[in-house]
Parts: structure tokens; sequence; C-alpha cells
């Protein structure tokens, strides 16, 4: 999970500080006609351009790094009050790379107590099972995930269109190293971690498939 964490940090964090060297090449042309050239418009024109692209670059690495932190909850690795939704959007801004232009991510999120848990072990879920979500579709789909109250539970249900579990393997994703990614991708650790922080949580994480049109997780937490 850190390994992946690391790789789309810095895949999205390229994008802006690409757009950011290129203005300031911009800027440096400019500066130096700016003496001749004081009453030119286009020569503002740029300006402004650059700036307001600088502007919005410089807020996507703000942004970024807000989310990893959101993420990693580093500072927060006691057991408290938490935002779920806080957690699936920060999971989800740092797998864009796997995200983005090829699968539609549909919110249904309802009305949500605050929840006691260990926030940033809580988000490495979202991120394994979103992840596996990700990589099972192949071309374009969809990911939809719903959260909802349940009297003293929460259950967030992450629902894929990929390509599914055969049948025969479907009791066996939660063993560990059990894995269907092939050699040399993944470790089969993920969901049996996944398992272990919903058994530390007094939580469950359960799985539906059907090979061909998608899987089912569905995660439930108590309240308190």
């Amino acid at each position: 999970s850190l390994g992946q964490l690391v790789a789309g940090v810095a895949h999205e964090i390229n994008t802006p500080l690409g757009s950011i060297n290129s203005n300031n090449g911009i800027l440096a042309k400019c500066i130096g006609k700016i003496s001749k050239e004081l009453e030119d418009s286009d020569i503002l024109d740029i300006f402004n351009e650059a700036i307001s692209t600088n502007t919005e670059a410089i807020r996507r690495i703000n942004e970024l790094v807000k989310s990893l932190k959101n993420f990693a909850r580093l500072d927060e690795a006691e057991y408290q009050e938490t935002d779920i939704h806080e957690g699936i959007k920060s999971t989800l801004l740092l797998i864009n790379h796997e995200i983005k232009d090829r699968v539609e991510v549909i919110e249904q999120f309802g009305r949500l107590p605050p929840v006691k848990c260990y926030p940033n072990a809580l988000n490495q879920v979202f991120m394994n099972v979103l992840i596996n979500a990700c990589q099972s579709i192949e071309g374009s789909g969809k990911i939809t995930i719903k959260t909802e109250a349940r009297g003293e539970k929460v259950m967030i249900t992450i629902s894929d269109t990929g390509k599914g579990i055969p049948k025969a393997n479907l009791p066996r994703i939660f063993d560990p190293g059990f894995t269907t990614k092939g050699v040399g991708v993944g470790s089969g650790l993920g969901l049996s971690i996944c398992y272990k922080i919903m058994e530390q949580h007094k939580g469950s994480i359960t799985a539906e498939s059907e090979e061909g049109k998608g899987t089912t997780f569905k995660i439930t937490l108590p309240v308190n």
C-alpha cells in the first residue's frame, strides 16, 4: 500500500510541477521585455495567464499534500471519532492515477454519525479495496461507493464493474498470501490485512462477486 501510495502521489505532483516550471520560463522571457514594452498589453495578458495557471497548480499540490496527511493520519493513530467520508475522499484523491480518464466513481453517501476507529488503519482498508476494484476493471468501468447508517452500525459498500472473482477463489480471498494477480503483482496480503483491521474494529468485511460482471465489498463498523 505504501509503495502504491508514494507512486500515485509522485505521479500527480509531476503534472502541476511541470506547469510551474514551464510558466517560470515564460515569466523569465517576459521580464526581459518589460523594460522595452511596458505598454504592450499582450505581455500583461501573458503574465496574468501564467500567474493564474501557477496559482491553480500550487492549489493542486497543496490539496494532494493535505490528502496525503489525511490518509496517513500519522498524528491520529489513536482510537477516536472519525468522519468516514473524509477518509474515503482522501483515499480517492490519492489513487487518482488509477482512476483518471478510465473509471467513473459514483458516490452515494448517506448521513453518517462519527465512527470510533483507528483512522489510518481504516483508510488502508479503503485503499486496498479501491485499488483492487480499479485493477479489476479492464479498460473503462464504474466504481460505486455507498454509505449508510443501520442502527448502531455503519456500512460502506464498494462495487465495481470489473472482471469479477471466480467462484472457486471467493472463499480464499482473505487468506494470507492468496492472490489472483500473478507473480510479481502484489503479495496477496492486502485483503488479509483488511480482514485483520476490521476484526480489530469489531466490524466485518465480506465480498460478493460474479465473474465477468463485477465485485462488491461490504465493510461494516460499529458506531461506538
